[in-house]
């Protein structure tokens, strides 16, 4: 089954995330801290990084330094508001894999828990693709 580990500032957003990746199979370990997200145990395939998280222990860009040094690395996706081009940059430069703005992730995260889901195998009956 794939893993999912995520930081997530906003909670009724972090619960539209968890349970989209519950729809599809997908094990969600949601963290509100790095240590909460040092702790969280299994290997991700994903880690998911809110770049406008106030986290009580550091920057979420700490997060994304944490994520890339797990064996294996999973794929690290950054987001936050499309008016924080410091952030997504910053965020780029620190390794993430995908960053994209909130609205981004939003639309695109039927499609990514579906990737996670399948690429380890676990997909469900998959929702049909929206137009």
């Amino acid at each position: 089954m794939a893993m999912v580990h995520a930081i997530v500032a906003d909670l009724m957003f972090g619960s539209k995330v968890a349970a989209t990746a519950r729809a599809h199979g997908v094990d969600y370990r949601g963290a509100r801290s790095l240590a909460g997200l040092r702790e969280a145990s299994g290997d991700p395939a994903l880690v998911v990084v809110d770049l406008e998280a106030e986290l009580p222990d550091g920057d979420p860009l700490d997060a994304i330094a944490e994520a890339l040094r797990r064996t294996p690395t999973p794929k690290v996706v950054a987001f936050a508001g499309h008016l924080l081009t410091d952030r997504l940059e910053a965020a780029r430069r620190a390794g993430a894999h995908e960053v994209l703005s909130r609205g981004g992730f939003a639309s695109g995260l039927e499609r990514l828990m579906a990737s996670m889901a399948s690429a380890s195998g676990s997909a469900q009956d998959e929702p049909p693709e929206q137009q």
